[in-house]
């Protein structure tokens, strides 16, 4: 008999953290059942596609969640992100709980009541697991719990990101991928392609996403004379096609849990210039990208990139190379089949 695993999200769209419990539930598909519970929305028809066993639900509450276990009946819970494991722990349940955090969000790094009350939950899990050591490291009570953590980073699959992109059609200088949020900073991208502008006047960026801050950033497009430099193409279902359009990615970010656009990036060739959020700088080195602090490093980067064929054609090489060295979903899917296989009810 397969274990049954209960993968719970609070979301109902597809981004990161859904991308990745999708490709776990999938690569396990031989030796695990998965089923996919999350807030009823645009995600099921990825599922659908995949062939995955959806329970949607109206409302993450620990009632709601009660349900779900009734109905589904796993032998584990694998919680992904911090709202989704709290509302498990709260539940009482004696199934074991796996919380997978995906982020490191700012209260982590004080107290706070959010910071206590994922301390509380963290005495239900049977075991957490970080895309970084950054994750555990910032958390205000992150010594108390790192006997029962481990660093799984993201599963990637290189082939299937390029068999996904197609042929690369350069089309623009440079481009941003990720939800419009905060984290995200994409008002710092704003600044960073007007900046560009009064270098190189036919500036090219795309920006690949979208999410609450749509309408501002559509706005300060508009009022900064950007219209014709910057190309919005909304959320998109295959975003490597796009990708594989511009010369190199910037991220901007504020904050990251692992980083994986930076892997998904290099893997279709395209340096990553970049903060140094989250576990960005275990994927970015200087033969692959930049790491930067200021925004004039991100400047004179992307103007050395996009102004010397030599100079953006050896970073590309590096980033193949780097990203195939990143490549792990065998092992990835073979660390965490070893953790569902060594828990216990």
């Amino acid at each position: 008999m397969k274990k049954k695993i209960m993968h719970i999200l609070n979301t109902n769209d597809y981004s990161g953290a859904e991308n990745v419990a999708i490709t776990i539930i999938r690569a396990m598909q031989n030796e695990m059942e998965g089923v996919y519970v999350s807030l009823s929305g645009p995600i099921k028809e990825y599922l659908d596609e995949y062939g995955i066993t959806y329970y949607p639900v109206r409302k993450l509450s620990i009632m709601s969640v009660r349900k779900a276990i009734r109905d589904i009946d796993p032998d584990i819970i694998h919680a992904h992100d911090f709202t989704a494991g709290i509302e498990c722990a709260l539940t009482g349940t004696h199934i074991p709980i796996v919380n997978h955090i995906h982020n490191n969000s700012p209260w982590l790094r004080r107290y706070n009541l959010k910071s206590f009350v994922y301390a509380i939950s963290c005495h239900k899990y049977r075991k957490v697991l970080t895309v970084s050591d950054s994750v555990m490291d910032e958390y205000v009570f992150g010594n108390r719990f790192k006997n029962k953590t481990e660093v799984i980073g993201n599963p990637i699959d290189t082939d299937k990101i390029r068999n996904l992109a197609g042929h690369p059609d350069i089309i623009y200088d440079v481009a941003f991928l990720g939800r419009f949020s905060i984290p995200k900073n994409p008002h710092m991208f704003l600044d960073i392609i007007k900046e560009l502008k009064e270098n190189k006047s036919d500036i090219k960026a795309v920006m690949i996403g979208d999410g609450d801050l749509r309408t501002e950033i559509e706005q300060r497009i508009r009022e900064n004379g950007l219209t014709d430099n910057i190309t919005l193409t909304g959320f998109q279902k295959n975003p490597y096609i796009y990708l594989n359009q511009a010369k190199l990615l910037c991220m901007p970010s504020i904050w990251e849990g692992y980083g994986l656009a930076a892997v998904e990036a290099l893997a279709l060739g395209k340096p990553v210039v970049c903060s140094k959020a989250g576990g960005l700088p275990t994927i970015v080195d200087d033969s692959c990208g930049k790491l930067c602090e200021k925004k004039e490093e991100y400047l004179d980067y992307i103007l050395k990139m996009i102004g010397g064929q030599n100079d953006l054609l050896c970073a590309s090489r590096a980033a193949i190379e780097k990203a195939d060295r990143i490549d792990n979903l065998e092992s990835y899917t073979r660390k965490l089949l070893h953790t569902y296989l060594m828990l216990r009810p």
